[in-house]
């Protein structure tokens, strides 16, 4: 019988083939990145009008229909726009 390696030496050369041929990948893009949406905060008047306008729904500033309404307005709708995309969302869920 031919003399063989000793295993441990043949694991540690796998090893270090493996390193060298493994390459990082590069990430895939969020969907932030993939879909440039602007992001802005709100301005003072619009948060009070939003305040006064969610004592109108049950949960308050936290109801689903509040945070949508946010998120739209910081995307850069106006509160009417926001407010009826926000209804038509309300609809679809039943939240009325």
């Amino acid at each position: 019988m031919p003399y063989h390696y000793n295993s441990v030496d043949d694991i540690k050369e796998k090893i270090d083939k493996k390193k060298v041929e493994k390459e990082k990948k590069p990430r895939k893009k969020k969907q932030d990145e993939l879909f440039e949406k602007k992001k802005t905060k709100l301005t003072k008047a619009q948060m009070d009008k939003l305040k006064e306008h969610s004592k109108m729904h049950k949960g308050g500033f936290r109801s689903y229909h509040m945070m949508n309404m946010m998120r739209f307005m910081k995307e850069g709708m106006t509160f009417t726009q926001a407010h009826n995309k926000a209804v038509k969302l309300d609809k679809e869920r039943n939240y009325f």
